[in-house]
């Protein structure tokens, strides 16, 4: 995914993707980190359009569609 500069710095950024996926996880709304072309650091989206989610998001789903 390539970020343009204006967003990268208005966006968090972490660490480590360890560190992405704790924050993800916490959130209402599906995010899944990724690793950021220019500050080299990551950030989180939301678009997950055709993309590896998470192993929590996939879990959750799971157990949405059981209840």
């Amino acid at each position: 995914m390539k970020t343009r500069p204006g967003v990268c710095r208005r966006k968090a950024r972490y660490a480590s993707v360890a560190e992405a996926l704790t924050i993800a996880q916490q959130a209402e709304i599906t995010l899944r980190p990724y690793r950021c072309n220019l500050c080299k650091q990551w950030h989180l989206t939301s678009r997950t359009k055709g993309m590896k989610l998470p192993a929590f998001e996939v879990a959750r789903r799971r157990a949405e569609k059981a209840n």
